[in-house]
């Protein structure tokens, strides 16, 4: 007896949205070569398909303005997709991701609270952010045992939401086989682009930058002057019909 694919059906960005959540989750395989990245969230779409246990649901975020900062082969796509099958239990795929994503777009939020409460924000909000996200070890997923059948508790590797461009802190996060950058002045970066251009050359360039446009606290300088005028107040810069020169 041959059972034949059913085909997945799609899932409208507003219906995967409603079945997501960031908290109040219960007790009780990996597509792509990415492990670590930055990009933007274009949107949240969905699939419905099957397996073992029947019909489920699978959320699908969709990313562009790919930059790898790992990869278990190599990845050159200025686009990608992660999956994460829906629950509302909190030791599933999708509770470590919500709880992650929690942390850093409701930071100070009582926790008690429930997921629609009003100032609760939900995972719409995520949509048009410039995010990094890694696929990080150690999340105790349930999963029967090769040996003895019974279901264990097992490290699993997770996605989870590391930080968002421009708001709250970074989590520390852990992820196997990523190599230790080299410390990167950014600040030395941006000055560098300004030298002989205008403020409206220099923001074309210097938001585009991958040292830059992932340093939230400079961005913010940046735009909202303050980088500029220290530097002028400091004399390490100059104008002169509007082009600045370093000093």
């Amino acid at each position: 007896m041959t059972s034949e694919r059913i085909p997945p059906v799609p899932i409208a960005q507003e219906q995967i949205l409603d079945m997501l959540q960031t908290r109040g989750f219960e007790s009780g395989f990996q597509s792509s070569p990415l492990r670590d990245f930055w990009g933007t969230l274009t949107s949240i779409t969905g699939e419905m398909r099957t397996g073992q246990r029947g019909a489920f649901a699978v959320s699908l975020f969709n990313f562009g303005e790919v930059e790898v900062l790992h990869s278990v082969e190599t990845y050159e796509s200025p686009v990608a997709q992660i999956e994460i099958p829906v629950s509302s239990r909190d030791k599933s795929r999708m509770g470590y991701w919500g709880n992650s994503v929690d942390d850093i777009i409701n930071p100070g939020v009582d926790k008690s609270l429930s997921h629609n409460a009003p100032g609760v924000k939900k995972h719409d909000y995520l949509l048009g952010k410039r995010l990094r996200v890694a696929l990080t070890p150690g999340h105790p997923l349930s999963n029967k045992d090769d040996v003895t059948g019974q279901w264990v508790d097992k490290p699993t590797d997770c996605w989870t939401l590391v930080e968002m461009q421009g708001e709250g802190a970074p989590a520390t996060v852990s992820v196997p086989g990523a190599t230790t950058a080299p410390t990167v002045d950014a600040t030395a970066i941006a000055l560098g682009l300004l030298n002989g251009k205008t403020v409206q050359q220099w923001h074309s360039e210097v938001f585009g930058h991958p040292s830059i446009k992932g340093n939230a606290t400079l961005i913010n300088q940046i735009i909202s002057g303050e980088f500029l005028s220290g530097l002028e107040a400091a004399g390490k810069i100059a104008k002169d019909n509007g082009v600045y020169t370093v000093v």
